[in-house]
């Protein structure tokens, strides 16, 4: 089981990096918002799930079912918040910081 400390530090790593996304990419403020917010949220609900179904076991080296389906949870919100606007410059590069950077946390910390 993992530490809720931990989950909400990776998670706050990868909202931190969709912050800094939307902002190198110009988006108005409530729409990073929207999509940091998301992606904190998202990270912190599926990693509470993933430990309340076990899907903590690494199928391979350092890689668990959590951590991958964190790709998903850290892009989805700022991907989300991308199409419905269509008119936000750099559309990808939020969703695509978000899912990187929750995989990739979570992989080192938890």
């Amino acid at each position: 089981m993992i530490s809720l400390v931990l989950i909400v530090i990776s998670a706050i790593i990868a909202a931190a990096a969709v912050a800094l996304a939307c902002r190198y990419a110009r988006w108005p403020t409530a729409d990073l918002v929207a999509a940091a917010v998301g992606t904190l949220l998202a990270v912190i609900a599926w990693r509470v799930l993933a430990n309340a179904m076990s899907l903590n076991e690494d199928f391979m080296p350092a890689v668990s079912v959590g951590d991958a389906v964190c790709l998903i949870a850290g892009a989805l919100p700022p991907a989300v918040v991308a199409s419905a606007d269509r008119e936000l410059p750099r559309r990808a590069l939020p969703a695509l910081a978000g899912g990187l950077v929750a995989f990739i946390t979570n992989v080192i910390i938890l």
